[in-house]
C-alpha cells in the first residue's frame, strides 16, 4: 500500500491545454515514472495561465500530497506565471538566481546567439528554492518545499519535460532506496491477446496489494505490462521480480514480443538489422502503413528494399505478378492472393522477407462471405509461403488499417524468430 508520503499530484499549466489545441502528455509520462518507483499519482489538475489559479491549485495539492509535479509556465513570456505562482503560494519573493542565469547564458553561448532580454525572466526563482538544470532548453526547473510537500516545476515541452524527469525527479525519488524502499521494474509488451483474456490469465497477480504489483495498458492491440517489486533491500526486490517474471513468461510467453520496445515496427526493424535479413512490403488495404512504420526505424536502410502499394487488381498483376486467373477464382481478399503478393514482392526485390496485406477496411465493400474487417496476410520468407486470416469487428476504417499494420509486423517478427504464425 502507498504510504502518505508517497502520494503525488500533477499540475499541468497552460491555456492551450484547456482550449484543446494541445494534449497534456506530461502527466502520463510522470505517472509512468512514479508508478515504477512505488508512488501513487492520485490527482491530475489542469489550469490556465493565471497566477492566482495556479497558486490556489498548488496550495490545495500540497496539503494532501508528498509530491506535486508541475509542468508548464516556465517560459520567457509574460503569460508564463508558474514561478510567480510558486512564490505567491509560499509567501516569498522572486530573485534572480546566479546558477539559473549561468545556465541560460551557457545555452545561448553554445548556440552562438545573443541572449534576448526576455530570457532573464527565466532566471527568477522563489526564495528558498533551487534551480534545476535543463539540458534541452532555456527554462530551468524549480524544486522547493511548500508546506510538507516537495514541488518540482518542470518545463512544459515534452522534449524537455521527459529528460528532466530522468535527470532530477528520478534521482530524488530513489534517494532513499537502500534505507528500506527499494523498487525494481520489468516491462513486457504483448500482442495478440485481449485485455479480458489477459485478466483471466493473470488472475490475482493484478490485485492492488500484490507484490510485485502488475499493471497493464492497451494501445492499438499492444498490451504494455509492468511488474514493480518492492522490498527492504535490493536482492529481495530483485528476487521477487525474477520469480514473478519467470511465472509470467511461462504463462504468456507466446504473446510477448519485447521487453524493450512497445512498437512492433521498432522490434521487427531491430531484428531485421541484427540478422541482416532484407525486407519488402506489398500492401493493399494498409495503403503503405507497414512500409511507413518500418522506415521510421533508425538504420532500416540497411535492410529495407522497397514497398509496393498495389490497390487495384491490375496493379497486383502488373507490379507483383499475381495471376489474373487467381484473382478471378479467389478474389483479391483471399489467402492465395495474399501469398502471391508476398511471393511476387520477394522475387522482384530479392528480399529475404516479404509481407503483404489485402482486406476489406470499410466502411463499404463488405459481403456476407467477406465482411468489413476481414484481412488476409501473406508472408514469404526465403522461398516459403504462408498466409493468415484475421477478422475484426467493423470498428472503423482507420482502426482496422492500424490493427492490420501491427499484425503484419508481428507476423514478420514471428517468422524471423521461427515461431508459429498467429
Amino acid at each position: 500500500m502507498t504510504t502518505p508520503e508517497r502520494r503525488a499530484a500533477a499540475l499541468a499549466v497552460g491555456d492551450e491545454l484547456l482550449d484543446g489545441s494541445q494534449v497534456d502528455l506530461n502527466s502520463a509520462a510522470a505517472a509512468s515514472v512514479l508508478t515504477e518507483l512505488g508512488w501513487s499519482l492520485e490527482r491530475v489538475v489542469v489550469v490556465g495561465d493565471r497566477e492566482r489559479e495556479i497558486a490556489a491549485a498548488l496550495e490545495d495539492l500540497a496539503r494532501g500530497h508528498g509530491l506535486v509535479l508541475v509542468s508548464g509556465g516556465l517560459g520567457p513570456t509574460l503569460d508564463d506565471l508558474t514561478r510567480h505562482a510558486l512564490a505567491r503560494a509560499a509567501g516569498v519573493e522572486l530573485h534572480k538566481d546566479p546558477e539559473a542565469w549561468a545556465q541560460i547564458l551557457g545555452w545561448y553561448e553554445r548556440s552562438g546567439r545573443s541572449v534576448p532580454a526576455s530570457n532573464e525572466r527565466q532566471a527568477m526563482v522563489p526564495s528558498g528554492s533551487r534551480p534545476l538544470e535543463n539540458a534541452q532548453g532555456t527554462a530551468p526547473g524549480i524544486h522547493m518545499r511548500l508546506g510538507s510537500s516537495d514541488v518540482f516545476a518542470l518545463p512544459g515541452p515534452p522534449r524537455e519535460f521527459g529528460p528532466m524527469l530522468d535527470d532530477h525527479l528520478r534521482p530524488w525519488l530513489t534517494r532513499g532506496e537502500e534505507a528500506g524502499s527499494v523498487r525494481r521494474l520489468r516491462r513486457f509488451y504483448l500482442f495478440g491477446i485481449s485485455e479480458s483474456v489477459f485478466a483471466d490469465e493473470v488472475g490475482d497477480w493484478m490485485e492492488r496489494g500484490a507484490n510485485p504489483l502488475m499493471g497493464v495498458t492497451a494501445k492499438e492491440g499492444v498490451l504494455a505490462v509492468r511488474l514493480v517489486a518492492h522490498a527492504a533491500e535490493t536482492p529481495a526486490a530483485e528476487a521477487l521480480l525474477a520469480e514473478r517474471a519467470a511465472e509470467f513468461t511461462e504463462r504468456l510467453g507466446s504473446y510477448i514480443f519485447s521487453e524493450q520496445h512497445s512498437d512492433p515496427a521498432l522490434t521487427l526493424g531491430s531484428e531485421l538489422i541484427r540478422t541482416a535479413s532484407t525486407v519488402t512490403t506489398a500492401e493493399s488495404c494498409t495503403g503503405g502503413g507497414i512500409a511507413q512504420a518500418l522506415t521510421a526505424v533508425p538504420g532500416i536502410s540497411e535492410v529495407f528494399q522497397e514497398g509496393v502499394v498495389a490497390y487495384s487488381n491490375e496493379a497486383k498483376s502488373d507490379r507483383l505478378g499475381v495471376s489474373p486467373d487467381l484473382l478471378l477464382k479467389h478474389g483479391a481478399v483471399s489467402g492465395p492472393v495474399a501469398e502471391a503478393m508476398a511471393r511476387g514482392a520477394a522475387e522482384r526485390s530479392g528480399a529475404d522477407l516479404a509481407l503483404s496485406t489485402t482486406g476489406v477496411a470499410g466502411p463499404a465493400g463488405g459481403t456476407d462471405e467477406k465482411p468489413v474487417g476481414l484481412v488476409w496476410f501473406g508472408v514469404h520468407f526465403r522461398g516459403q509461403n504462408f498466409s493468415l486470416e484475421k477478422r475484426w469487428p467493423p470498428v472503423g476504417r482507420a482502426r482496422i488499417r492500424t490493427w492490420a499494420t501491427a499484425q503484419a509486423l508481428m507476423l514478420g517478427l514471428r517468422t524471423l524468430r521461427g515461431l508459429p504464425l498467429k
